[in-house]
């Protein structure tokens, strides 16, 4: 009898735990996949701000108004190594360096020229869909009236308990997988003064455009 009473407790006190995990895990998935929401709609933010004072700020000011933020919601670091790959590790410490100054520039400068102008649009944020414990989906549109919607499929990881954006899949296709190829190829045909002549430019155009 007493045996059968031990084990009747015992078999509360895990049921007791398996409740509490089942009601803390939502919670604690939701908690993330809006925190992930949260960076995307921060850079939206300041995308449509950018767009509406597009010809006040002109590009310079555009660029000093996205910098602090897309330093914070991208995992500039993280993306950068991944375009290059196994290149990352053969560039010396100031190659590596220079790379990423070229890389974060042309990030934010893509950015300042591309999301110059506003007529009417609005960003829509979609609710996040965890991928695994540390990385979410966000699917983010720009709408238009009389306009097909532009979806962007963020990917959103946790770094050190802050979120930061990865990789945006435009049509299925993703920013992160094409800059790799393009840099990868640079690095194998030009080596690596190569590459920096082709961020190079790539800046250089923005600014021209201007």
């Amino acid at each position: 009898m007493k045996s059968a009473k031990r084990w009747r407790a015992l078999f509360k006190i895990v049921g007791a735990i398996l409740f509490a995990c089942l009601l803390y895990l939502p919670a604690s998935a939701q908690a993330e996949q809006k925190e992930a929401e949260e960076v995307v709609n921060r850079m939206n933010a300041a995308l449509l701000e950018n767009m509406k004072r597009g010809n006040e700020l002109g590009f310079q000011g555009r660029y000093k108004l996205l910098s602090p933020v897309l330093h914070d919601v991208f995992a500039l670091r993280y993306m950068g190594e991944k375009t290059m790959g196994n290149y990352w590790k053969e560039l010396l410490p100031e190659q590596q360096k220079q790379f990423m100054e070229f890389y974060s520039d042309w990030t934010i400068s893509s950015y300042a020229g591309n999301f110059e102008h506003y007529s009417g649009e609005i960003f829509e944020t979609h609710e996040g869909k965890q991928i695994n414990a540390n990385t979410v989906s966000v699917i983010s549109k720009i709408v238009k009236d009389h306009e097909e919607a532009i979806k962007f499929d963020y990917t959103v990881r946790r770094f050190q308990d802050k979120w930061r954006i990865i990789d945006i899949r435009i049509s299925g296709v993703s920013q992160l997988s094409m800059t790799r190829a393009q840099f990868q190829s640079v690095m194998k045909t030009k080596g690596f003064d190569g590459l920096m002549a082709l961020l190079k430019g790539k800046i250089a155009d923005y600014h021209i455009e201007e």
